[in-house]
């Protein structure tokens, strides 16, 4: 039987948010708000592609250098970059906890939310995570590498979730690529421009942004195309996530609508014995139930027969209570 007619598969389910937010999704949230906090108060700084911060670190600030060397993560801490080299290679362990600015910021814990609450139960909490977490360092490493040469004389400033956010975006073009979204399109449709909105709008900015630092113009590009492999890599194994709507009780749930479930649609071989054993069990089942049937067919038309002869105060208490479950049944 192929995947595609299996029940569930059938019902046709829907990509959308659930009830619940799990340990990860909540987890993250309280990781953005804490590390733009801390920050805020190591650098006294609210705006880290700001002309401010900059002036402030070339005027040699204390406070704004201590954020600079724990967080903010520009390409010259990887590689040198016209003649600068300043190793920072931690950053990149740290830059994706403190967003640039703090609207940037908002919007990246609402996203996390609302992302969190769809994506952790299909993949499960250390799936999600590795797949966040693991694109938000790779593309802040990607970025430093290319960025440079993008944005010429100025600085680009990598920092925040935005690479592990459009990774996790981008998981809906596989997991249900067909359903209809805002004005009936596809899903895939509407997730694929969104993307190429933000990745665009990213990529000009950083280009002609104006000011002395402008925040990375890739970041979103390299987190869209490391969620993507990722994805095309589960496709490859036939283990895409099935979609889920809801969180129910542990008991109240089928396998693949649990936490973590990951599909497996390879066919497993035929095998005739158990096959065969399971047919004449369920034979036998069919048999002693028709027989039992008969017997109480039999028996209730007897209780029937001794009501009709002697009215129904003669019957016994054991005949009672079989003709008022007889009575139940139908």
């Amino acid at each position: 039987m192929a995947y595609d007619d299996r029940d569930y598969f059938q019902s046709k389910p829907k990509f959308e948010f659930s009830s619940g937010l799990h340990a990860g999704t909540k987890g993250l949230m309280i990781a953005l708000i804490a590390g733009y906090i801390a920050a805020l108060v190591i650098s006294d700084s609210l705006e880290y592609a700001g002309q401010q911060f900059w002036m402030d670190i070339a005027t040699g600030n204390e406070k704004a250098n201590l954020g600079y060397q724990i967080f903010v993560l520009v390409p010259w801490n990887v590689i040198p970059v016209r003649d600068s080299f300043e190793a920072g290679y931690w950053k990149l362990l740290t830059h994706w906890l403190v967003a640039p600015g703090l609207i940037t910021a908002i919007i990246d814990v609402v996203f996390v939310y609302m992302l969190g609450r769809m994506l952790e139960q299909l993949f499960g909490t250390k799936r999600y995570l590795a797949l966040f977490i693991g694109a938000c360092v790779l593309s802040g490493l990607l970025a430093s590498l290319v960025d440079a040469w993008i944005v010429g004389d100025k600085i680009s400033v990598i920092m925040g979730p935005s690479g592990g956010l459009i990774a996790c975006l981008m998981a809906p073009v596989w997991i249900a690529p067909n359903q209809k979204s805002i004005l009936g399109w596809p899903l895939r449709n509407v997730t694929l421009a969104a993307v190429a909105v933000f990745a665009a709008i990213a990529l000009l900015m950083g280009i002609f942004g104006g000011g002395p630092a402008v925040n990375s113009p890739t970041q979103l590009i390299w987190g869209a195309a490391i969620g993507a492999g990722y994805m095309l890599w589960l496709k490859k194994r036939g283990r895409v996530p099935s979609v889920a709507g809801g969180v129910q009780g542990e008991h109240n749930v089928q396998p693949w609508e649990k936490p973590g479930y990951l599909n497996d649609y390879s066919e497993k071989p035929f095998d005739e014995r158990k096959f065969l054993a399971a047919a004449d069990k369920q034979r036998r089942e069919e048999d002693q139930a028709l027989i039992q049937r008969l017997a109480d067919k039999d028996k209730l038309d007897k209780i029937l027969e001794k009501i009709s002869a002697k009215g129904i105060d003669s019957l016994s208490r054991s005949e009672r209570k079989f003709l008022d479950s007889q009575s139940k049944k139908k």
